[in-house]
């Protein structure tokens, strides 16, 4: 990855908003409109409520069941999303006093989304009513079979719609409130739990670990929920997510992104050796010596995931050549891990790659693109010899035929081709920082948390640093920075592998607030150093 010092010139932002001069450096840099710089600055703070029709029915019904003492189920989804919805949804049942029950669908038998067999499974044992989190726009062949069987279903999802939804209640962000067009699947079913049980801080954090697990723009009511929930999440409201947080962690978004939700998204990524059910429990529990021993069995698993990865990235180099579009496909690979390789991969190579494993349903794996090329239009017609489909423009799975996996790879590479599409050279940009911004310019940095996307990209340099000192460690190196009357620790850490030299004349990185006995001090975690 190649990367660029960036200049941008905050007076103006500096003075019109009042901002410090690190936050108006960020947001020159990112060229946001006017009105995206006020909803960061002096955005709503309160969580609101969805008053739209689509929510209103689905309290109606819900409470519906109550008073006719049906028994409700839900159908949820193996990812941290999917994972964060049941265990809420189940929560409001609970606490309405409805008799319920759930289940998530195994990511290799049984694959995304409610099933017309599940659907059979609840009617037998006397559910009358199915309410999907996470999923259901695109259940058609379960809906129609709850309906012969003359139950309701009611759907609550955030993917994209591209057929009509036949069922007697959607709720989902296009029906909704502009405010709420960013809501992932536990967002919707906040909506639904905060109308039927009113504010939970239990069900705010835990959206909040959800929107971060599916990535979601940080925008209007998504931000909002997501803010609130990492303060209760830092106040102990989740004692499993804590019971996961070995190291005593703040809670913010990138503790959440790269810690708490691959764990939370390995159990169903390794359900041959896990069932990803058990992980609804987990989150509701609140027995202390149950959640340790799960929190242990998380992270073995999720050590085991990290280890499979690792194996099938480093396998999967050595077959991935020069083609432009890589399509790789092995009876070793692990069809849970296939998206996070097929992510590295793509990363590393700046390419798209999809990597197949070899299954009893035929080859089956994940895609990762790179910006710029819409993935799931590019294989959304004209591919026969897909079994099943389904993702965004960043990433999709799909299961190809194994007979014609051949024909499919050729294809790939000829409509590729076609396409003239050229990966621009990934790159990070530094913005170019002076030696005198001082402590409370760090911690003003705090006002535009959590980033946005587009604020995220952006890491911090100085241009020939005042070096007072510098400390080799087993697993890092350290230098101390002259910041004018402050002083900045740079901290490159090993695993990075970076080369370092004598003189340093360029050192560039994430800016953050260390906390040492009670001491705060401005650290920089270094990804760049010349």
């Amino acid at each position: 990855m190649g990367y660029r010092i960036i200049r941008p010139d905050e007076t103006n932002i500096c003075r019109e908003y009042g901002v410090s001069v690190l936050v108006g450096k960020m947001l020159a840099a990112s060229g946001l409109p006017q009105e995206r710089i006020e909803e960061l600055l002096h955005g709503e703070s309160d969580l609101r409520t969805s008053t739209a029709p689509c929510v209103k029915a689905a309290c109606t019904r819900i409470l519906a069941a109550r008073d006719h003492h049906e028994k409700v189920f839900v159908g949820g989804d193996y990812d941290a999303d999917g994972i964060c919805s049941t265990a809420m949804m189940k929560d409001v049942l609970d606490r309405l006093g409805i008799v319920n029950g759930y289940y998530i669908p195994d990511r290799f038998r049984e694959g995304y989304g409610l099933k017309p067999e599940t659907v059979r499974l609840a009617h037998e044992k006397g559910y009358s009513l199915i309410i999907t989190v996470d999923n259901g726009v695109k259940a058609h062949e379960a809906i129609a079979e709850a309906h012969r069987l003359g139950m309701d279903i009611l759907v609550t999802d955030h993917h994209r719609i591209e057929e009509p939804v036949d069922t007697e209640i959607l709720v989902h962000p296009d029906v909704m409130e502009e405010k709420y067009e960013y809501l992932c699947g536990a967002g919707v079913v906040l909506q639904i739990a905060r109308t039927l049980v009113g504010d939970c801080a239990f069900h705010t954090a835990l959206a909040a670990v959800a929107h971060i697990g599916d990535v979601m723009p940080l925008w209007k009511q998504t931000r909002v929920i997501v803010k609130r929930g990492m303060e209760l999440l830092n106040q102990g409201v989740v004692k499993a997510l804590d019971a996961m947080n070995a190291r005593r962690e703040v809670y913010d978004r990138e503790m959440l992104g790269f810690r708490i939700v691959p764990m939370l998204n390995a159990i169903g990524r390794m359900n041959d050796v896990s069932n990803v059910n058990t992980l609804v429990p987990f989150l509701l529990s609140r027995d202390e010596v149950q959640l340790a021993s799960y929190a242990a069995q998380l992270s073995r698993v999720n050590e085991m995931r990290k280890q499979l990865s690792a194996q099938m990235v480093k396998d999967a180099e050595k077959m991935i050549g020069d083609d432009p579009f890589p399509v790789i496909a092995s009876s070793s690979f692990h069809e849970g891990i296939c998206g996070l390789a097929a992510g590295r991969l793509a990363r590393m190579y700046s390419r798209p790659v999809l990597i197949l494993a070899e299954t009893a349903e035929g080859m089956k794996g994940s895609g990762r693109s790179v910006p710029g090329l819409d993935l799931y239009g590019f294989f959304r017609e004209g591919f026969p010899e897909l079994i099943a489909f389904g993702g965004h423009s960043m990433a999709v799975g799909l299961t190809v035929d194994r007979n014609s996996y051949e024909s499919f790879r050729e294809k790939v590479r000829l409509r590729y081709a076609e396409s003239g599409f050229i990966p621009a050279e990934e790159t990070q940009d530094y913005i170019l920082i002076d030696r005198h911004f001082t402590l409370k310019d760090v911690l003003d940095l705090s006002v535009l948390e959590p980033l946005p996307e587009e604020l995220s990209r952006y890491a911090f340099a100085m241009q020939e640093p005042a070096v007072i000192s510098r400390s080799d460690l087993p697993k890092a190196s350290k230098f101390l920075l002259e910041n004018g009357s402050d002083t900045v620790d740079a901290v490159v850490f090993g695993y990075r592998q970076l080369q370092i030299p004598e003189e340093v004349h360029l050192i560039g990185g994430t800016l953050r607030i260390n906390v040492f006995r009670g001491r705060r001090s401005i650290q920089l975690d270094a990804d760049l150093i010349e």
